[in-house]
């Protein structure tokens, strides 16, 4: 049987090598394909001329041995100027050539260098440089996939760092970052903000005044009754169209609902509520009447009015003959509104805490300057520290009141067309799980589909893409599938390639770390790429175990203490 080692121009080269580059030659123009698939006797049965072939070869015994593969054809050439996409398409009987090192050179000689970002080299020829089209990369979306350690935290800190070059003064790039991995990228031309801020970072505050009615009900109060939801519902669009006269530009009270982001406070409509259920009323003149308050309560303070006691049985005061049957929920709400770690949502820093009156010092223009209008180019936020029970409404939160601002900025040099924004997700299964109905999906759904048009593009990270939305996916113009093990989870890379390079996946468990597959529409070449190695993300390496465990002695076991005090201070030692 023949040797597959081929020896071209002094090169040694190997036929049938997945993700191998070729070239056809078609009179003046030069096809390039990429090869997805080999196999021996058995021809791929994915048409009717193969299933023919497969049993002619089959019933031919001379023929036994016969090599094949399939290629994906990508590109062209004419008088050495590189093309994505083909014009025509070879023949029964044209000849196949090795992509030498002067043909790699037409191939990849279409340079970004002016709008584009390099993040590594071609594997194949480590002399030429992987440049993603930075364009297309925001515009487009990309999803970017990989086994635990497979590297993907250091390429998006690549990514990071390449685009807040001086090149790109006014590059506006916002990173949720679920595990604090990249508070130390590019220092100096980042902002971080996260619930316990070290020094130089800032507060993460999102006021629940923000939130939809359903997600602030479900976080405050937790599950009610219909009929209860309809009467909080109706008094908090009363108390936002009562606060909204004390805004700068009030909208008018009609267009106000109980979803509308306008201030009011929370701690009043717990009081309000509460009140109601502790009410007890005495006979007057035939008539019922409220008794009178015993110990004024705070709403502030969350201490309630103290009213004389119901009597037993049929004896005055009596109870309230109608209460709403909301203790439970009453008592959740006054642990969220005191409880240290909810601080960030329902007593937010710098202004955005509503008064009794529903009065701010600061509104949602200044949240959104202090998160993407700032002079750095990213903004890392922070979201470890989140309750896990609020974090994902949280993030839906923040995403939407960036995407909504920029939304209706229109035509002012804020805008996302004016000024586009990169929406980097790390560990986006958790946010977008499969089936997912949650307010952060609505809304990451909303800019996978739309936001090309208002300048907002979207990168998503996980190490699991068979758990995410298959209509995330589907909308990234931009593939980069890191080493990845599991089958189904290739599967789920293998439907979202372009250009009919599924069978390309097949290399995905073989790639060393740091190497991934990029195709689509950022790299008009699929490559195969070995990422730049860049200093680890705080929290994104791995331990040196043998040096850990080969210190002497062990640590002081009084800093368990230590760590007690961070835990219960919610704070990172």
């Amino acid at each position: 049987m023949p040797t597959t080692l081929v020896l071209v121009e002094g090169e040694s080269y190997r036929v049938g090598q997945i993700g191998g580059f070729f070239r056809i030659p078609v009179g003046y123009t030069q096809l390039y394909a990429v090869c997805s698939q080999v196999g021996a006797d058995a021809a791929p049965p994915t048409a009717v001329g193969d299933l023919a072939l497969e049993r002619d070869l089959a019933k031919d015994e001379s023929l036994a041995g016969y090599r094949w593969m399939t290629i994906v054809l990508f590109g062209e050439s004419t008088g050495g100027l590189f093309e994505r996409g083909v014009g025509q398409y070879p023949t029964v009987g044209d000849e196949v050539h090795f992509v030498t090192a002067a043909d790699l050179a037409v191939i990849y000689g279409r340079s970004h260098s002016t709008t584009g970002i390099t993040v590594g080299t071609v594997s194949s020829a480590s002399g030429i440089s992987a440049t993603l089209d930075l364009n297309r990369f925001v515009s487009r979306h990309c999803a970017i996939v990989g086994s635990t350690g497979a590297g993907k935290s250091n390429l998006v800190s690549v990514i990071l760092e390449a685009v807040s070059l001086s090149q790109f003064p006014s590059a506006r790039v916002l990173v949720i970052d679920p595990h604090g991995e990249y508070s130390k990228v590019s220092p100096g031309r980042s902002r971080v903000f996260r619930v316990s801020p070290a020094d130089g970072e800032h507060d993460l505050v999102v006021p629940y005044w923000a939130l939809p009615f359903d997600e602030l009900l479900a976080i405050t109060f937790g599950a009610m009754s219909p009929t209860n939801e309809a009467v909080v519902r109706d008094m908090v669009q009363e108390m936002k169209r009562t606060s909204a006269k004390l805004l700068a530009n009030p909208p008018p009270a009609e267009a106000i609902t109980a979803d509308t982001p306008i201030p009011f406070s929370i701690r009043k409509l717990w009081f309000e509520l509460d009140d109601f259920e502790r009410q007890t009323f005495k006979t007057e003149a035939g008539q019922r009447v409220l008794t009178k308050v015993e110990e004024q309560g705070d709403p502030e303070k969350l201490i309630s009015n103290t009213y004389p006691l119901h009597g037993p049985g049929a004896k005055e005061p009596f109870k309230n003959p109608a209460p709403r049957g909301i203790g439970r929920q009453l008592e959740l709400a006054r642990s969220r509104l005191t409880d240290s770690r909810y601080a960030f949502l329902f007593n937010p820093k710098g202004g955005y805490a509503p008064d009794l009156a529903g009065k701010v010092a600061a509104d949602i223009d200044g949240l959104v300057a202090s998160w993407v209008g700032h002079d750095k180019p990213l903004s890392i936020i922070d979201v470890s520290e989140l309750p896990s029970d609020v974090a994902t409404d949280v993030v839906g939160l923040l995403l939407r009141i960036v995407y909504d601002t920029l939304f209706w900025a229109s035509s002012l040099a804020v805008s996302g067309k004016s000024q586009p924004l990169l929406l980097v997700v790390d560990e986006a299964h958790r946010f977008l799980p499969e089936g997912g109905s949650s307010s952060c999906q609505r809304i990451l759904t909303r800019i996978a589909k739309e936001g090309r048009k208002y300048g907002v593009g979207l990168t998503v990270v996980t190490q699991r893409p068979s758990e995410i939305d298959t209509t995330i996916i589907s909308q990234c113009g931009t593939m980069i599938a890191l080493r990845t093990t599991n089958p189904s989870d290739r599967s789920r890379v293998a439907a979202a390639f372009p250009d009919d390079l599924g069978g390309l996946v097949d290399l995905l468990p073989s790639l060393r770390t740091g190497e991934g597959l990029f195709v689509g529409e950022a790299m008009f070449v699929p490559s195969r790429v070995r990422v730049w190695l860049t200093q680890a993300p705080e929290g994104g390496a791995d331990p040196n175990v043998r040096t850990a465990w080969a210190n002497d002695p062990r640590p002081d076991p009084k800093q368990y203490a230590q760590a007690l005090r961070n835990w219960r201070h919610q704070l990172k030692g």
